[in-house]
């Protein structure tokens, strides 16, 4: 029984909602990650093929974000994502109530699970997660950027082996993890959350703020914003799910041996 619960610790998919790279996190072997789409997400394309070939042409779709995204991790990172089927191929699937994905390579049990109206920054976030990176919030080294409001704070405390769904996002989403590689703290991330989480508990109005920057935060989010000025406004902040930023595809390739 212990054995089969650490399994599903270890295989449990990371919510969707970072040049980080947690302890125990392996990169995909050769840097190529085998993909497999299943039947029901190619569905939503309306197409007929069995892989991401001619995905630019289809229609606007959770397939067709899955597939661009794929292709944007490339172009950042020089990762391949070659369509194979086998255990230890990525499933990328249609999911009614979440959007989440493993992190980083497992001999078996890797998966996307992607919500049909997702939109396609959380897709490309969740393809981050496959690729390895961790929740930059998630990083030892936060507490320098920025500070968890007192709720949030006392959660982490108190919610131990708690089942309530708070519990369980919490332990999921929040606690800091120790990390094999990383960047520079990066409040640019892709992989990092807006400080606007309400949306996650609507019942309670504390979600709206869970964290605020502190001086060095706030000096490091101004620092790295440059490289999203081409971008429209609502990218140009922390916790966007615009764009894979300069420290996310360093991050990547480093932890994979291309860079």
């Amino acid at each position: 029984m212990k054995l089969w619960l650490l399994l599903l610790a270890v295989m449990s998919p990371v919510s969707a909602q970072a040049g980080a790279v947690m302890k125990g996190t392996n990169p995909w072997p050769n840097a190529t990650v085998p993909y497999q789409l299943t039947a029901d997400i190619l569905k939503t394309a309306g197409t007929t093929s069995k892989d991401c070939t001619g995905w630019a042409k289809w229609k606007a779709s959770a397939a067709q974000k899955a597939c661009r995204a794929m292709d944007d991790w490339h172009r950042r990172t020089g990762v391949r994502f070659v369509a194979r089927e086998g255990l230890g191929s990525v499933q990328i699937k249609l999911n009614a109530s979440a959007t989440t994905a493993t992190v980083g390579y497992m001999p078996i049990g890797n998966q996307v699970n992607i919500e049909p109206n997702a939109n396609y920054g959380s897709i490309l976030h969740e393809f981050g997660h496959i690729l390895g990176l961790m929740h930059e919030h998630q990083r030892t080294d936060r507490g320098t950027y920025l500070t968890f409001e007192p709720f949030l704070q006392d959660y982490l405390k108190t919610c131990g082996l708690g089942l309530t769904p708070v519990c369980l996002d919490v332990r999921n989403a929040f606690p800091s993890r120790e990390t094999r590689l990383s960047s520079d703290y990066d409040p640019c991330s892709l992989m990092h959350y807006l400080a606007k989480q309400q949306p996650r508990h609507k019942e309670d109005p504390r979600w709206s703020r869970i964290y605020t920057l502190t001086a060095k935060g706030r000096a490091a989010e101004t620092a790295c914003l440059p490289q999203f000025a081409k971008l429209e406004k609502r990218c140009r902040k922390i916790g966007q799910k615009c764009a894979i930023s300069e420290r996310d595809a360093w991050t990547v390739r480093r932890f994979h041996g291309l860079a």
